[in-house]
């Protein structure tokens, strides 16, 4: 990787809690096979500085490929991450416990819900709920609706049979015998 001299490394700005990202990074080189990326920024009111370690491996068809070092584990990785609540930039598995997405924290019910207004999003309906089937585009061809229909059926199905049992789990014990 040939830089004549520090390379100014630019990042999104964060908007949502984790801070602003001013001033952004200097890349360096040591040879052909390492090199530092050096980050200042500005997270959850205070300054910080992250050198986060950089090293080549031979790719398979020639050339190198350029990897990170977790600056917490020393882990080599294409990505490194940098949450809300954290200052530095890291490994995903560096992380206590471990971060999810918000869908990896949905269960029964709302993950079918989700899912089937997400057909709906895909499919560009504004109009239908989720007590009938959904409108169908203009531009939709009729084989790819009624494989979104069939899906959504499908999830429909699976949602009252859910809703069933539990409400029996909830209303079971209230029977006289």
């Amino acid at each position: 990787m040939d830089v004549p001299g520090p390379m100014e490394v630019f990042l999104r700005q964060s908007t949502n809690g984790g801070g602003t990202f001013r001033r952004v990074g200097v890349y360096k080189t040591r040879g052909d096979s390492e090199g530092e990326l050096t980050l200042n920024y500005r997270t959850n009111g205070k300054e910080v500085d992250c050198t986060i370690r950089l090293s080549t491996v031979p790719a398979p068809l020639g050339g190198f490929n350029w990897y990170m070092h977790c600056p917490v584990t020393g882990k080599r990785a294409k990505k490194l991450y940098k949450w809300a609540a954290l200052d530095r930039f890291c490994h995903r598995e560096a992380i206590r416990p471990r971060p999810t997405y918000a869908s990896q924290r949905d269960g029964g019910h709302a993950r079918i819900i989700r899912q089937r207004w997400a057909l709906r999003q895909k499919m560009g309906d504004e109009f239908s709920d989720l007590f009938g089937e959904p409108c169908k585009p203009r531009w939709m061809r009729r084989h790819t609706y009624d494989k979104h229909v069939a899906r959504d059926a499908e999830l429909s199905a699976r949602d009252d049979s859910y809703l069933g049992k539990l409400i029996m789990r909830s209303f079971g014990g209230l029977g006289g015998g």
